[in-house]
């Protein structure tokens, strides 16, 4: 896969309807995930020193920092923090435009209040509005 979140999320989503009696998620998801991988990503895998992955979360993180670099995390969550509703857009497509930057990367570490304050200050004037209304008052209070 091209996404790396979306590979891992998939993984998990595998990984989590498979009990072996006595081993953890974690054990299991360290074993299979090579089997998950292919090409530069394997021989990436393969290069590590043995023993120098001990837990999924190690392995994750190792994982997104290779084929996630920061540059693109940085650059994805500024598109997140300066997002604007386009003149022609609704409400919906606002949010779903918002929606696909997040997938895009779901370690942006935000805060959700942040998220949801980055999203009502990017739209316009008429949709914050309509949310204030629907929210009963202004939302962000």
């Amino acid at each position: 896969m091209e996404d790396p979140n979306l590979l891992l999320s998939v993984f998990l989503e595998v990984c989590e309807t498979l009990k072996i009696n006595g081993a953890l998620t974690d054990a299991i998801c360290l074993r299979l995930f090579p089997f998950s991988l292919r090409d530069k990503a394997r021989a990436w895998l393969h290069s590590l020193s043995p023993g120098s992955i001990s837990t999924w979360e190690e392995l994750t993180k190792a994982f997104l920092a290779k084929f996630f670099p920061p540059s693109k995390t940085t650059s994805l969550r500024n598109q997140i923090t300066s997002f604007t509703q386009r003149e022609d857009e609704t409400l919906y497509e606002a949010w779903e435009q918002f929606k696909d930057l997040l997938i895009l990367c779901p370690h942006h570490g935000l805060q959700k209040w942040m998220v949801v304050q980055t999203f009502y200050n990017g739209v316009n004037q008429s949709v914050r509005s309509m949310v204030d209304v629907a929210a009963g008052g202004t939302l962000m209070s």
